[in-house]
């Protein structure tokens, strides 16, 4: 087997290249598609943005916020399993062979109105825990932003 010199040039080299990689990627996400466990990282969202808030904040206040975090599961879960639900239908919708665009449309749309449903409540919660924090921590959780 013999190779010409020129056969194989950079621009050839790089469109193997991307087709490997696209080949790769397609099976990563077909086989983690496939398992029935699978849910979206997204759907633990609201867990990770308060944990990551509570770094911010002086001990204490931190505490509170945890707190009014954990008051608030029995409203969030359900909220977050029905987005998961609805980020599965949309997912499925999007993979099926024949695409049936408005139903992919609608959801979506049921997607992004289950996502806002728990924004609010995450809302909530942190107006909940700025009015019973204290004054320092407070400041220094906008203390980057402000500068």
């Amino acid at each position: 087997m013999t190779f010409r010199s020129g056969s194989f040039t950079g621009g050839r080299l790089l469109l193997l290249g991307s087709l490997c990689l696209n080949i790769a990627l397609g099976a990563y996400v077909g086989a983690q598609w496939l398992q029935p466990d699978w849910s979206p990282k997204i759907a633990g969202m609201p867990l990770r943005l308060i944990e990551r808030v509570a770094t911010r904040l002086p001990p204490d206040d931190a505490e509170i916020l945890k707190r009014n975090y954990q008051a608030r599961q029995a409203e969030l879960r359900p909220l977050q399993d029905d987005y998961t639900a609805a980020l599965l239908k949309t997912l499925r919708l999007a993979g099926q062979a024949d695409l049936d665009k408005p139903a992919l449309r609608a959801a979506i749309k049921d997607a992004r109105d289950k996502r806002v449903k728990i924004g609010d409540s995450v809302i909530d919660t942190f107006v909940e825990t700025l009015e019973q924090i204290s004054p320092k921590g407070r400041r220094q959780l906008v203390g980057g932003f402000l500068r």
